[in-house]
């Protein structure tokens, strides 16, 4: 994993903007269908969305998640148990805030925002783990791998 400021900034950024990208498309294709319209829709909310995202993960997110998953792992665990832990605790905080976004910017602060909370968190919790773990953390491993020239452990 990064071990340098620069590289935890550029892991979090090249994993921010991958789960970004693919859970605004999902939210916008899910609410209003599969369409050319969905995706201009979600190629315009993206650059917002993708810095109120990289903000709650860098310093809300990120920060409680790195105290708490020392506290659930040991250092002899699998790595594979690391890294369902870690999505565990990542993907829990940034769907509970980006579900609030999202339940902000489409209906806005009414009587129905926690309504609406709870069914985005219901909606993009599990997407979200399953991108994390099966596509988005493999993948971005590997790109950061590649970008930053140093050999990065699963975990």
């Amino acid at each position: 994993m990064p071990t340098t400021l620069k590289e935890h900034l550029i892991f979090t950024f090249l994993m921010v903007f991958f789960m970004c990208f693919v859970m605004i498309n999902y939210n916008v294709i899910l609410h209003n269908g599969f369409s050319v319209d969905s995706i201009k829709k979600a190629l315009l909310m993206f650059p917002l969305t993708f810095v109120v995202a990289f903000i709650c993960e860098w310093f809300i997110v990120g920060r409680v998640a790195m105290m708490l998953v020392p506290k659930f792992l040991k250092e002899k665990d699998p790595i594979f148990k690391k890294i369902l832990i870690t999505a565990l605790f990542f993907v829990t905080g940034m769907a509970t805030l980006m579900s609030l976004y999202g339940a902000l910017i489409t209906d806005g602060y009414t009587s129905n925002l926690f309504s609406t909370w709870i069914k985005n968190i219901s909606l993009n919790f599990p997407m979200a783990y399953f991108l994390q773990v099966a596509i988005a953390g493999p993948f971005i491993r590997f790109i950061f791998n590649k970008v930053c020239s140093v050999k990065v452990e699963s975990k």
